[in-house]
């Protein structure tokens, strides 16, 4: 069902609801980068192609204009094949540290440009990440007795690793250790909590904890030799201007879009599994904020967690020009599932990113203050509804009072 008729409080109330499960999840998309200025990329950016010629060439044909994904897709397929068979891959190499020195350069949400549409934003021109913060801050409302909320993003950038920086929250991403963070999938697992002040050994549960998967990887995760401490060759670094990709350092990117296979390999494995896991559980609420259904490995999974019956599917995506050439969304609301809330895609106030934080996603604590003042004066003025004549003969009465009174 579509929330077009519905008034933003209402659309607040019905999203309140669905906060307070004990499941709740997010996919967010590129689309939560784009106020950011970061690009989507569908083809190959044109800056690139001189460097890329060959191989598109090889792929595709003279003249082909082939999107990142399937050109990227090609060049791991084939340094695979060729790694198998002990075939030189440098020259591939050569051509995935170029795009991944693109994408390096030109996703860094540190120094991307807003994008116009959001140039009159004083909140953004204040701090670019306001509206992830705000974001993180409503989700974390949710009550401590609950389990912790997952972020899923198939972004590379790092919007949102800088606004849980920059709130100081405790994110659990699937790394360990302090200097040298590694990928270890047995983090996900864990929790934190801290000695409470008796000394009969009580804990209390941290507060502002989220579970955060990077599921297309990171423009922060490096490719290294695989160690003792280091089983899976995954190291996290920070975004610092001494590093860029190289051959021997590859950044852990995941642009495959209709690839599956790739799917199995580490780190993606896990965290497909994670999220597979995350929204299959009863009373699971997923939030795809900004997410526009062309991945179909994500998709496939998403599909699966319809089969059960308590399951809910809200999504925010806002695409005025092309929503009815989206298959995937359109399939979804030809269902006619009341589990599935789709908010208007063509309305940029409630389905994009900044519309959907400022209009649409509650804070629990103003929300829950105003039912409770609600209730509170509904108790102490209850409506008692009375016949019209009655409600006359009131009226006469008030006025003859006050003449006499007057008198």
């Amino acid at each position: 069902m579509e929330e077009n008729k519905m008034n933003f409080q209402e659309i607040k109330l019905k999203i309140k609801k669905y906060l307070e499960l004990d499941n709740v999840t997010v996919l967010a998309g590129a689309g939560t980068s784009f106020h950011l200025g970061a690009p989507i990329i569908r083809e190959v950016p044109e800056g690139l192609k001189p460097k890329c010629k060959d191989s598109i060439t090889e792929y595709f044909g003279d003249g082909a204009n082939p999107s990142y994904e399937d050109l990227f897709n090609c060049l791991q397929a084939d340094k695979y094949l060729k790694e198998k068979k002990g075939e030189s891959i440098d020259d591939i190499n050569s051509v995935m540290v170029e795009m991944q020195k693109w994408l390096f350069k030109n996703c860094d949400t540190q120094k991307t440009s807003i994008h116009s549409l959001y140039n009159d934003d004083s909140q953004l021109s204040n701090n670019r990440y306001h509206y992830h913060e705000v974001f993180i801050k409503k989700l974390l409302q949710r009550p401590n007795n609950l389990k912790r909320a997952n972020l899923f993003t198939t972004n590379y950038d790092m919007a949102f690793d800088y606004a849980l920086d920059k709130l100081g929250v405790h994110y659990i991403n699937g790394f360990m250790g302090i200097h040298n963070r590694c990928f270890r999938p047995e983090v996900y697992d864990y929790d934190i909590y801290y000695p409470g002040q008796s000394v009969s050994g009580k804990v209390h549960r941290a507060e502002k904890v989220l579970r955060y998967y990077k599921m297309h990887g990171s423009l922060s995760w490096v490719a290294t030799e695989s160690s003792p401490s280091n089983v899976y060759g995954i190291q996290e670094r920070t975004m610092d201007e001494s590093f860029e990709p190289q051959i021997d350092k590859q950044i852990m990117i995941y642009p495959c879009v209709s690839k599956k296979t790739f799917t199995l390999d580490l780190p993606y494995s896990e965290l497909f599994r994670q999220f597979s896991q995350a929204i299959t559980q009863p009373q699971s609420v997923l939030f795809c904020i900004g997410y526009s259904f062309f991945d179909e490995h994500i998709n496939d999974i998403i599909y699966q967690a319809l089969s059960i019956p308590s399951f809910t599917l809200i999504i925010a995506n806002f695409d005025k020009d092309n929503f009815k050439d989206n298959k995937p969304l359109q399939q979804l609301r030809e269902l006619n599932d009341p589990r599935i809330i789709i908010l208007n895609p063509t309305d940029s106030e409630q389905s994009t990113f900044v519309g959907f934080v400022k209009n649409v996603m509650p804070d629990l604590y103003e929300e829950n203050e105003q039912l409770i003042v609600s209730e509170t004066m509904n108790k102490l003025y209850p409506i008692v509804e009375q016949p019209v004549e009655d409600n006359k003969k009131d009226i006469i009465q008030d006025v003859n009072s006050k003449e006499n009174e007057s008198e």
